[in-house]
């Protein structure tokens, strides 16, 4: 008879997910405090990297949550992206 295989924490793929959540919130910090000192071109680059890596970490996390019931890992994933839109609407519009 085969015992069931026990985890004794989050595994490997659950870790990763979580460091890039908290990336991706570095990295919103980054461009918030740097945005006044940064070219237009640089804005625009930054703008579009950082909704792009948004739109891939909610796809991730809508996919992780549907899957294994962690659906707390939504509410920072979302709140990154809309910081992404308001600092990406604040750049270009003031």
């Amino acid at each position: 008879m085969t015992t069931p295989h026990r985890r004794k924490g989050p595994d490997g793929l659950q870790k990763a997910f979580l460091y890039l959540i908290l990336l991706d919130w570095f990295m919103l910090f980054y461009v918030a405090t740097e945005m006044r000192h940064m070219t237009f071109r640089h804005g625009v680059l930054a703008s579009f990297m950082l909704t792009v890596f948004n739109l891939i970490l909610m796809n991730l996390c809508f996919r992780r949550a549907r899957r294994s019931g962690d659906t707390y890992l939504l509410y920072p994933v979302i709140a990154g992206a809309l910081l992404s839109f308001i600092l990406m609407s604040y750049f270009f519009f003031f």
